[in-house]
């Protein structure tokens, strides 16, 4: 039974592979702007708080498997695992902006 409810996902994932991809690089990009310019630019990144850069290695790793073409790039697990670590560098940067909201309200 999931195994071919996956196959049903496969293949409407292969079918609109280029629109998932596109939006996650999209999605990216305003990650790591809003990333750069809320904790570096604003010189609020404090010392020995280290979720930040986390936040902007994990989108980093997103953006060069992005980058990088692979035969992969139609494989829906392939997708997940980008995906998966995105949202992971989404949490490091929602915990970033708990972390500045907490600590400089002085």
């Amino acid at each position: 039974m999931l195994i071919n409810r996956y196959g049903i996902w496969e293949n409407g994932f292969i079918s609109g592979h280029v629109s998932f991809w596109s939006h996650l690089s999209r999605f990216n990009n305003l990650l790591v702007i809003m990333n750069i310019s809320m904790f570096f630019l604003t010189g609020l990144v404090a010392k020995g708080y280290y979720y930040t850069f986390y936040s902007l290695i994990c989108l980093g790793a997103v953006g060069m498997g992005i980058l990088v073409p692979t035969a992969l790039i139609r494989r829906l697990w392939y997708y997940w695992i980008f995906f998966s670590v995105e949202l992971l560098g989404l949490y490091y940067l929602v915990a970033s902006m708990i972390y500045w909201i907490n600590n400089s309200a002085a």
